[in-house]
């Protein structure tokens, strides 16, 4: 099982906040595949590290472009890599 370690915090702190921001809305699973996307990992290798098919992966990859309101795969990349930056 995966725990983001933001999520991780929130918990032992507190629990959630009142208002969440779209990426707090993510499940651990979705949290976790958006970061290999902005690391740049490929569907494939997502899939083979989380021992997942791609067919999954892409399942994932729609429901966090729906969760934060992305029109395209270009936009769930450039949100992800901008994410992963900001919490390096």
């Amino acid at each position: 099982m995966y725990v983001s370690p933001q999520r991780l915090v929130s918990m032992v702190i507190g629990g959630a906040p009142e208002k969440q921001t779209l990426i707090e809305r993510l499940g651990d699973r979705e949290l976790q595949v958006f970061r290999m996307i902005g690391e740049g990992v490929s569907t494939g290798t997502i899939a083979n590290n989380l021992f997942l098919s791609t067919h999954t992966i892409d399942t994932h990859r729609d429901n966090i472009k729906r969760q934060l309101e992305l029109k395209s795969a270009a936009e769930l990349t450039r949100a992800a890599v901008q994410w992963v930056l900001e919490n390096r």
